[in-house]
């Protein structure tokens, strides 16, 4: 996404309630537009759209219990105007709850964010905002739409969220919320929300935040596990001429069953008041994969409550791989055969295996070449990613081999059709792709290959021009 065996009854409760949340599994959603037109569309436009994300924790206070909305823009995304010295983009963020039988609630501010540059695409800056909504016990749809007011770009999302039955319970601990920042302001807090999709960008500790509450004072113990999410099966590294032959772009990744590997526990000890005890925590940042944070509390009665919260944690370069060694040769393997690919790792140091691969560029066409080739793979990262690298997933490795698509068509809600036209001999190539695993968030789709209208002789022909010179 192997498996430790003295935990394997308490982890299979947690991979499933993991899979079921994890980012590449989610339960947000595009507008309907977006849901029922082309993936590949979707794809390419949205980075001219003011994205963002959302972070809900539900929790309570004095008052009864809470929703609270965290929403991040990507300030890349937003239009920026000069304004003396400075850059300034402002932006509206509308944010409507519906309950079933209840009129929908609904908040809306205005944001601006000043900058003393024009924000590069590569800015990984964002703005974060927070609404609060009270609410009962049961499901809420929360649909959030953000509009540039330069560009007049908008970007809308649903969310769906099931807000717990706190009543009653005599212990009991909120939501998780991964944090980039925590400041205390006089007698009050400040906290900036890390809701990006890579766990991978903070530094080397995760800090997160939730609150315990307990009806009587008492010496609780709070515990932070982290849980890795590995698959039965090993993935596929990724894709080449024979496994279209063979039908293995079918497989969905996202969808093998997944145990789990405890590889971290950290107690603390808490004494509580009656009521509410914020929580600030923090676990080591782990190695690149799919994870489970469990907060666990338990009082001296026995009492215990529990949350979780899925991340992944992608290598710090991510979408990049111009800097990272290990993905500049796996990504290799789709214009190099296996036997290629050995001989550029069968090496003992790093600087060993880099000086191969520059030699395999050189003789191939050189640094333009090589250069050209590890773009693809980012903007396949950028494009396609889920559960795994978007250059590991069958529409990713046709960007990166062949490029953009010539000609895109959409065959309804589940299937789309590139088409390529090879310039030397104007053959086309046809490849039909159908969704494997549906969910209402486009991001989280993943299509495999349903047919493919060619000869092999396309693919050696995009392969070879990749390992010639211009």
């Amino acid at each position: 996404m192997q498996t430790s065996s003295a935990l394997r009854a308490t982890s299979f409760s947690i991979a499933v309630a993991a899979m079921l949340s994890l980012e590449s599994c989610g339960s947000s959603s595009e507008t309907a537009s977006y849901v029922t037109g082309c993936f590949y569309y979707y794809v390419t436009t949205k980075s001219s759209l003011p994205e963002f994300d959302a972070s809900f924790i539900s929790t309570a206070d004095s008052s009864g219990q809470r929703l609270d909305v965290y929403v991040s823009v990507q300030e890349n995304r937003l239009k920026f105007e000069k304004v003396g010295d400075l850059f300034r983009a402002r932006y509206i963020l509308n944010v409507r709850l519906f309950h079933d039988g209840e009129p929908y609630q609904s908040r809306e501010i205005q944001r601006v964010v000043w900058r003393k540059a024009y924000p590069s695409f590569s800015d990984s800056s964002y703005d974060a905002s927070l609404v609060s909504f009270r609410v009962n016990a049961g499901e809420y749809i929360s649909e959030i739409v953000t509009t540039d007011e330069v560009s007049g770009e908008k970007s809308s999302r649903r969310f769906r969220k099931e807000i717990p039955e706190l009543s009653g319970r005599q212990i009991y601990l909120s939501d998780i919320l991964m944090l980039a920042r925590f400041d205390t302001l006089g007698e009050g807090r400040r906290i900036t929300p890390f809701i990006l999709k890579n766990a991978g960008l903070l530094s080397d500790t995760l800090k997160f935040f939730t609150v315990l509450f307990s009806e009587k004072s008492a010496s609780d113990s709070v515990f932070f596990d982290v849980f890795k999410l590995e698959s039965h099966e090993r993935l596929p590294s990724g894709f080449s001429g024979s496994s279209i032959l063979s039908g293995g772009l079918g497989y969905d990744p996202c969808l093998v069953g997944v145990d789990t590997t405890h590889v971290y526990r950290f107690l603390l000890p808490v004494a509580v008041g009656k009521g509410f005890t914020y929580i600030l925590g923090g676990v080591p940042n782990p190695e690149a994969g799919n994870y489970v944070l469990k907060v666990s509390a338990r009082d001296p009665s026995g009492r215990s409550a529990t949350s979780f919260l899925t991340f992944r944690v992608r290598g710090k370069y991510f979408p990049d791989v111009a800097d990272d060694l290990p993905q500049m040769v796996n990504s290799l393997r789709y214009i190099v055969s296996p036997g290629q690919l050995q001989k550029i790792t069968n090496v003992k140091t790093d600087s060993a295996v880099k000086v191969n691969l520059l030699k395999f560029w050189q003789d191939g066409g050189g640094h333009v070449k090589m250069n050209d080739y590890y773009k693809r793979v980012s903007e396949a990262n950028r494009l396609f990613s889920t559960c795994i690298d978007g250059w590991r997933t069958p529409m990713g490795m046709f960007y990166v081999v062949c490029g953009p698509p010539d000609y895109v068509e959409c065959r309804g809600a589940y299937s789309e059709r590139w088409m390529y036209i090879q310039p030397s001999t104007n053959q086309r190539v046809v490849i039909d792709f159908r969704l494997t695993r549906d969910t209402d968030n486009p991001e989280d789709r993943y299509y495999g290959v349903e047919n493919l209208y060619s000869n092999m002789d396309f693919w050696s022909y995009y392969v070879n021009r990749w390992r010639t010179p211009y």
